[in-house]
């Protein structure tokens, strides 16, 4: 644990074993049900169906982005660190792509989102959907990840160390410069426009989708798309309002402010997961 860790005081050392063995165990499972997602649809005709299979991407991305956390974890490479005394991955490095990856299947999931309503607004008008369509979501999805990921490597912000205080994502603690102002809107628009997005989006296609009969044979992918955007937003919740309020408070009062209780920040942290 790195003594400048501003959140130290937030969870003791038992408490942090506890949560690096969570983030093992949660990672892996995570891995496991991802895995077993995207060999299904694999196996099925859904494979031939796009709307299945840029969902089947989401699955995918879910899963790589647990990946790499999760081998960071692992009891091998924590005991090769110690023994040898250097870091795999740098803090830094860890961090980018950390959130280059979370950013990205953020996005991923918005854009499916998004799909629905593109789907049933061109059935609605009797028009077909392009191929195009699919490439251009990928594209967007890969440019917001840099666009979100890549100003800290560049001076705007920084990366610093997270709640567990041993690894690092876009750091909470704001400057006193104009840089404040920029990095409150890279947490807005990673945390809270892609939710607004989401529901919106999901909200219109069932509107859609009920008033025009050709869309009804879609309402079934909608309703899966449903249920599984309701269930990330309440994994993400909790850790984004946490970094959230942490973040305001550093802008209203620029000091650390009261956090919840380690329970529920581990809690958070492992559904994140």
């Amino acid at each position: 644990m790195a003594e400048a860790c501003v959140w130290k005081d937030v969870f003791s050392n038992d408490e942090r074993i506890v949560l690096q063995r969570g983030y093992l165990i949660t990672g892996l499972l995570s891995v496991i049900c991802s895995f077993w997602l995207s060999v299904t649809l694999l196996f099925t005709n859904l494979r031939f169906d796009d709307s299945y299979h840029n969902l089947a991407n989401f699955i995918v991305v879910a899963c790589i982005r647990r990946i790499v956390p999760m081998f960071h974890h692992l009891p091998f490479v924590n005991y090769i660190e110690t023994l040898y005394g250097f870091q795999i991955f740098s803090g830094e490095l860890f961090a980018f792509v950390e959130t280059f990856l979370a950013v990205f299947e953020v996005e991923r999931l918005t854009h499916v989102c998004i799909e629905r309503y593109v789907v049933s607004k061109y059935i609605a008008n009797g028009w077909q959907i392009q191929k195009k369509h699919y490439y251009l979501f990928t594209c967007l999805c890969l440019f917001f990840s840099c666009l979100y990921s890549i100003p800290p490597l560049l001076g705007f912000g920084k990366y610093g160390h997270d709640f567990d205080c041993t690894s690092c994502t876009f750091d909470m603690v704001l400057p006193e410069t104009w840089q404040r102002y920029f990095i409150i809107t890279i947490f807005f628009l990673r945390s809270v426009k892609p939710a607004i997005v989401m529901v919106m989006m999901l909200l219109w296609a069932r509107v859609l989708e009920r008033k025009c009969p050709g869309c009804v044979r879609n309402q079934h992918i909608t309703r899966s798309v449903s249920v599984i955007t309701i269930v990330n937003l309440l994994c993400w919740t909790p850790i984004a309002v946490t970094r959230g309020y942490v973040v305001l408070s550093f802008l209203m009062h620029m000091e650390v402010p009261p956090l919840p209780s380690a329970i529920y920040i581990t809690w958070a942290l492992w559904i994140h997961w």
